[in-house]
């Protein structure tokens, strides 16, 4: 494939990206990315994007097909042998900033492979131009091997019962779903983490310090 057509289609799914609603960026890593290889990534990713969904959505995350509207990206890293996955996600919540604090607590539990909360990176957008293009930016390697379409989802697949579920205000339902996937503890971990990362980006603005970080 020549370098123009694959600058053309990271274009394309460039735009695409930015048409969505989307206010949550994030990395997801492993406790060693060089050894847990793509199908175990995925099956990990798999069941974690289940629960969250779970937490949210109850029973309707299966019943309905409703979910956490998400983009998903596999990376491998600048030697290809570091792989990690990148998101974009419209929060189920009005505070994007304790989406991110759930989202991170939940993953540095899920599974002995994967990272501890200062290892991810998890924060609320502000950038949507500069996220867009550093999560396709191993378009140009990968091609659409980085679209990780098993763990995507976007609101054009919902019911009209979904639909109309997805919009119904947070429920006393949802909240204790929530208490139960992270306790308070983990949930000050997590925001300690997200300060921290927070004001590292603020202080350099480069997004490249979630590869190395």
């Amino acid at each position: 494939m020549t370098y123009e057509k694959r600058k053309q289609e990271r274009q394309a799914l460039i735009d695409h990206l930015l048409a969505q609603d989307w206010n949550v960026f994030g990395t997801l890593k492993f406790a060693n990315g060089r050894t847990i290889g793509r199908s175990g990534a995925d099956k990990l990713l798999r069941s974690y994007c289940n629960k969250i969904d779970r937490v949210f959505f109850g029973k309707a995350a299966e019943r309905q097909n409703i979910r956490v509207p998400r983009w998903c990206f596999a990376h491998e890293g600048s030697d290809s042998e570091n792989f990690h996955v990148h998101f974009v996600m419209k929060s189920p919540l009005q505070d994007t900033n304790h989406m991110c604090c759930v989202l991170n607590a939940v993953w540095a539990q899920h599974h002995v492979q994967t990272a501890p909360l200062a290892k991810n990176w998890i924060m609320p957008v502000q950038d949507r131009a500069a996220v867009a293009g550093y999560v396709t930016h191993e378009y140009w390697r990968m091609g659409s091997d980085t679209i990780s379409d098993k763990l995507s989802w976007q609101t054009e697949q919902l019911t009209p019962v979904g639909q109309k579920i997805l919009s119904e205000h947070y429920t006393q339902q949802q909240a204790q779903r929530l208490s139960r996937a992270a306790s308070p503890l983990w949930l000050r971990q997590a925001q300690k983490a997200l300060d921290d990362q927070q004001a590292r980006h603020e202080a350099s603005g480069d997004l490249q310090m979630m590869e190395r970080g």
